[in-house]
């Protein structure tokens, strides 16, 4: 089943979910190489159909351990808060706390790969914007500054769109970045 509506259901196929993943990881079973690059892939959003550049940086030897975009981790951050009597006041404040490149200033952003970074030991970074996607291409400088200065590590900025015209340009660069990665480590 891949969409569920019903929270009880949904919470029990959680459940299911985390109780298989426990017992794949007693077993020893491990997501992707184990010695392969960690990468953190951040900007816009990577889903079904757009997540070429994803799968260039597995099927070239990395491992994306997390994904912050507004597909990925930046949703189960920040939680509505319940304990507010106004719901619609929860909710407001709840997505106006988003670290998105639509709000500005956003230091909540910067903070979180900071956070990721060092919670998943993250050994690169791919930030991803889409061609006319104005607003993460404005914050790719600040990206930068942060991965490569303050944690000193390789990031790699990709601009492209949907079609696969650029697929093997970015597997080259990909691949040169992962290089990179590896040498460092």
């Amino acid at each position: 089943m891949l969409f569920c509506v019903d929270p009880l259901e949904y919470t029990q196929r959680l459940k299911e979910i985390a109780t298989e993943l426990k017992a794949m990881k007693d077993a020893g079973y491990t997501a992707g190489n184990a010695g392969a690059p960690r990468i953190l892939l951040t900007g816009t959003p990577a889903g079904r159909g757009s997540d070429k550049v994803l799968k260039l940086i597995e099927r070239s030897g990395g491992v994306v351990v997390c994904q912050e975009n507004c597909t990925g981790i930046k949703n189960v951050y920040d939680l509505v808060d319940e304990e507010e009597p106004d719901p619609y006041m929860a909710l407001a404040r709840r997505y106006l706390s988003l670290p998105c490149s639509c709000m500005t200033p956003n230091q909540g952003r910067v903070d979180r790969i900071g956070g990721l970074i060092e919670e998943l030991n993250i050994q690169g970074v791919v930030d991803l914007s889409w061609q006319c996607c104005h607003t993460y291409n404005v914050e790719a400088y600040t990206v930068r500054e942060l991965v490569e200065n303050e944690y000193g590590l390789p990031v790699l900025h990709v601009e492209t769109d949907y079609s696969d015209s650029d697929i093997e340009q970015l597997k080259t660069r990909v691949e040169a970045f992962l290089e990179t990665v590896a040498a460092r480590r």
